[in-house]
């Protein structure tokens, strides 16, 4: 196996780790059970996780370019794109039913009086996952197929 896919298996590897990371630091809110709120021991999953992300997101997209360029031109300016925006806009209504519960188990976000995390600020204990999950791996994995894409097709039309 090359060693830039070795890599890129072992960086999604981590990531995949990393969602799971980040949802069992995240609190869940259980009615009448809070937290005083003087801590967040999910920010470090959060900021390692979405560091490993970035790297993985540079590293797919050189991969994907020099894959996307062995392939017929078929499949990199029509299936692939067409592929990669439907897995986006699924990813975007995943996560926007993900915001939608967490929104009613904690009764509104931070600028709502009857929430939980009223006054706590957007990353908190209770919203960690809103800012690094399964669809935004999944989306952003899809972004720089998309992107390599484009600039193998830009690539295509210089020369």
């Amino acid at each position: 196996m090359n060693r830039r896919y070795g890599s890129t298996l072992i960086l999604l590897v981590l990531n995949v780790l990393g969602v799971f990371a980040v949802d069992i630091t995240t609190f869940k809110y259980r009615i009448g059970r809070g937290i005083s709120g003087n801590g967040n021991p999910g920010i470090i999953a959060l900021i390692i996780s979405l560091a490993l992300l970035a790297i993985l997101f540079i590293l797919l997209v050189f991969i994907s370019i020099d894959y996307l360029r062995k392939l017929p031109r078929k499949f990199t300016m029509i299936v692939i794109p067409s592929l990669s925006m439907v897995t986006i806009v699924f990813m975007i209504f995943g996560e926007l039913n993900k915001m939608n519960v967490l929104e009613q188990n904690l009764k509104g976000f931070t600028n709502d009086k009857d929430s939980v995390v009223f006054r706590f600020g957007w990353i908190n204990q209770y919203t960690n996952t809103l800012f690094y999950n399964g669809y935004i791996l999944g989306f952003g994995i899809s972004l720089a197929i998309l992107v390599s894409c484009l600039i193998v097709r830009i690539q295509s039309i210089d020369t």
